[in-house]
C-alpha cells in the first residue's frame, strides 16, 4: 500500500512539474492567408502572403517587370500594419500604394534607389516599400488605407482571397 501511494504521489509530482507550452492564439487569424490583388488590370498580378509567424511576402508583376517585398506585421484592433525590411543590393524602391509619376520625371527613379548612383538591372530590380501600411478587412476583401494624398484619382488598392481569372478572348 505504501508503495502504491508513493507511486501515485511521484507520478502526480512528475506530471504537475511538466508544463506543456500551449501554442499562442493568433491575434486575428482572418488576416493570415494569401491575398490576391483585385483593382489593378490585367496583365498585372500581385500576391500578398501574410504568415502566422508575423511576417509577410509581397510579389507583383506585369509583362517585363516585377517587384517584391517582405517584412513584419502587427495588429491593432481591426487593422493590420505591414512594414518592409530594408532591401539588400541595388534596387529601385517604390512606396506601396497608388502614386503617380509624371511622364519624363527621371528624378523619381534616380532618387529612389537603395544605393545612390547604382544601376539596378533585371526583371526583379524593384522593391515595394511598405512603410507602416495599414489594411482593414471588409467581407472577404483586404483594403489598403492609403495614407498619402492620391493624385491619380479614386483608385484603391484591395486584395481578395480569390485570384483573378484571366478570360480568353474568343474570335
Amino acid at each position: 500500500m505504501k508503495n502504491s501511494l508513493f507511486l501515485v504521489i511521484f507520478l502526480l509530482t512528475l506530471l504537475s512539474s511538466c508544463k506543456k507550452e500551449l501554442p499562442k492564439e493568433l491575434e486575428n487569424p482572418m488576416f493570415v492567408r494569401t491575398w490576391y490583388d483585385t483593382v489593378q488590370g490585367m496583365p498585372f498580378r500581385a500576391r500578398l502572403n501574410i504568415k502566422e509567424d508575423k511576417t509577410f511576402e509581397y510579389i507583383s508583376g506585369a509583362c517585363q517587370s516585377s517587384s517584391k517585398s517582405n517584412g513584419s506585421w502587427k495588429i491593432k484592433n481591426d487593422t493590420i500594419t505591414l512594414k518592409s525590411v530594408k532591401p539588400k543590393g541595388c534596387l529601385f524602391q517604390n512606396r506601396f500604394g497608388v502614386y503617380c509619376i509624371k511622364i519624363g520625371d527621371k528624378s523619381y527613379f534616380e532618387n529612389n534607389k537603395t544605393i545612390k548612383g547604382c544601376e539596378p538591372s533585371g526583371r526583379e530590380s524593384d522593391y515595394e516599400i511598405f512603410e507602416n501600411e495599414k489594411f482593414i478587412i471588409r467581407n472577404d476583401t483586404l483594403i489598403h488605407i492609403n495614407q498619402a494624398k492620391n493624385e491619380c484619382g479614386q483608385i484603391r488598392v484591395a486584395f481578395s482571397t480569390k485570384e483573378k481569372v484571366r478570360r480568353s478572348v474568343s474570335k
